[in-house]
Parts: C-alpha cells; sequence; structure tokens
C-alpha cells in the first residue's frame, strides 16, 4: 500500500487569504488562546481551548481542510463536516472535536481532529529503521539504532555536536497498531492511497498530497 504526506494548499487562489482563520470572536484570555501554544503536552479534554468561535478573515473561501493561525499541521487539522464524514470510513490515529467558525456572522460547522505529534506512543522504535541524513546536500550516512524516543533525543543531540547539518530520519516506520490517517515522526500527518483517493473522489478541497519515500508498516 502506498503512502502520502498530507499538505494543506495555502496558495491564495485555492485559500483566499492565508491564513483562512485567524482571529476569534472573543478575546483570547477568554478563549484560553494560550493552549494552543502547549497543545504537545495537551494530557487530556480539559486542555482543550474554546473551539466555538474562530472567524474565517474575509475574502477567505471555504476549503474542505483550513489553514489557520492556531495549530500546526504536525498536531491537528481544522477540517469540514464532508472531510469528517470521509475520514470516518477509515482508521484515524486521532480524536474529532466539533468547531464553530464564523463567515460574517453565518456560523460553519468544522471539526477539529487532535492527534499526538509524531504519534510516537505508536511506533515501535526497535522495529523502525532510523539513518543518518544531510539534508543540504541529500546525503545518507549510516543506519542508527534508536531504542525509544529518550534515546533518539540523545542520539540526535550527539550527532549534532559530532556531525554539524546532519539529522536522523527514519527510513521504516514500523507503528504498533493499524491506521490509514496517522501522524508520523519525522514526515507529519499521512494517508494511504485509499484515503487519497477517497478525498479526491469526494472533490474535497485544501488537500495536496506528497508520494512517501519511506516505508510504512503495521504489526
Amino acid at each position: 500500500m502506498k503512502y502520502y504526506e498530507i499538505i494543506i494548499h495555502a496558495d491564495l487562489p485555492v485559500t483566499g487569504k492565508y491564513p483562512q482563520v485567524k482571529d476569534l470572536k472573543i478575546n483570547f484570555h477568554e478563549a484560553r488562546a494560550l493552549q494552543w501554544g502547549k497543545i504537545r503536552v495537551w494530557k487530556s479534554e480539559s486542555d482543550i481551548p474554546d473551539l466555538n468561535n474562530f472567524i474565517f478573515q474575509k475574502g477567505s473561501k471555504l476549503t474542505d481542510i483550513v489553514t489557520n493561525n492556531f495549530v500546526n499541521i504536525t498536531s491537528g487539522i481544522f477540517i469540514s463536516e464532508k472531510t469528517k464524514s470521509v475520514f470516518n470510513l477509515f482508521t484515524v490515529n486521532g480524536n474529532f472535536y466539533p468547531i464553530s467558525i464564523y463567515e460574517l456572522d453565518e456560523k460553519r460547522s468544522y471539526n477539529f481532529l487532535w492527534y499526538e505529534s509524531g504519534a510516537k506512543s505508536k511506533i515501535d522504535c526497535q522495529a523502525s529503521v532510523f539513518i543518518e541524513y544531510q539534508s543540504i546536500e541529500e546525503l545518507y550516512g549510516e543506519i542508527v539504532q534508536i531504542n525509544d524516543f529518550e534515546d533518539y533525543k540523545v542520539k540526535f543531540r550527539k550527532m549534532c555536536i559530532e556531525k554539524e547539518g546532519w539529522d536522523i530520519v527514519p527510513k521504516i516506520l514500523k507503528f504498533k497498531e493499524y491506521f490509514d490517517i496517522t501522524p508520523a515522526f519525522g514526515i507529519g500527518l499521512i494517508c494511504n492511497e485509499n484515503v487519497k483517493n477517497a478525498i479526491e473522489e469526494n472533490h474535497l478541497t485544501g488537500f495536496l498530497f506528497k508520494p512517501l519515500d519511506i516505508e510504512i508498516s503495521f504489526e
């Protein structure tokens, strides 16, 4: 099965404005908007800020996946009801929360798909393959054995000292359970070919896809 990175289309002919969602109807303090900056350490629903008072910038086009000023695609996306209905046909590594985005005074129903950045708890590091990589010259180095993500951080810091400009990237990612749509460490949000085809067949707007050059596998 082929897998693809999901990219949010940001070109103005598609979105009208960038980002499409930039502000709130209520003040940032009331909306607990500072919580968006802490999204990587959210532990429960009580950490989630207000989701009912977003505003489309004037001149924005209403796409099915929305550029926004609140969350990066590594941790979540804003999607339409139509997109959620398509995603519900698949196994998604994440949780859906209803949100409201206002176009002028008209409330639009969307959804926030929130997920663990990199899906670190779902990846079997010892069964995955990591390799040294230098992005400027696109050079690969040696395979690096990673036991867990704490081990990754130690070896990454060591690499930064010893080989400036190098990184440790996945070549094979082995997940502990199956997903059709999931964040993936070192990549972003990914989906398989069945999801990509469903998005295209349902004419969902705002989606771009980049084929992955690494292997994705599941237990």
